[in-house]
């Protein structure tokens, strides 16, 4: 676990205050989680991808919030795709 990471977090706020508008997101919208993610769950993810109509999720499976040098390919083809 990345401690900073976690207490840079922990200093966010009012987020909560944008979850009833995320279907006003027109713009296709890619989004990228790591499901052992433990600063910003997984369920998150899936929350966003079912509330942004025109969203992609590209799942990371066993990556938790700290980005792997072998998800890289992951990411480049997800995006890519997503811009192309």
């Amino acid at each position: 676990n990345n401690y900073i990471s976690m207490f840079n977090h922990a200093a966010l706020g009012g987020g909560e205050a944008y979850w009833n508008r995320l279907s006003e997101i027109k713009q296709p919208t890619l989004i990228i989680h790591g499901t052992d993610d433990k600063i910003m769950h997984y369920k998150n993810a899936l929350a966003l991808q079912k509330e942004i109509k025109d969203s992609t999720l590209i799942t990371l499976e066993g990556t938790g919030h700290e980005l792997h040098f072998v998800d890289w390919a992951t990411i480049i083809e997800g995006i890519e795709k997503h811009i192309s």
